[in-house]
């Protein structure tokens, strides 16, 4: 799905929403973002995480940041 945001003097925005269909009920899985992919790029930075501190270390983090709220 097309969308895009506009902000008064600003240039307009383009997000776009990738969605499937679950049980009668459409799911995002992805939101582009002026042509960044939010799923692209977390796959990026997992995999970086991977190669510095291992599975077990990208695990870890992400349940530090969960617990203390940060994204």
């Amino acid at each position: 799905v097309h969308t895009e945001v506009s902000e008064a003097g600003g240039p307009s925005i383009p997000i776009d929403y990738r969605l499937y269909l679950k049980g009668g009920v459409w799911k995002v899985y992805d939101i582009i973002i002026d042509g960044v992919s939010l799923v692209a790029n977390y796959r990026s930075s997992f995999a970086a995480e991977i190669r510095r501190k291992g599975v077990d270390g990208l695990i870890e983090t992400l349940r530090a940041r969960n617990a203390d709220g940060s994204a």
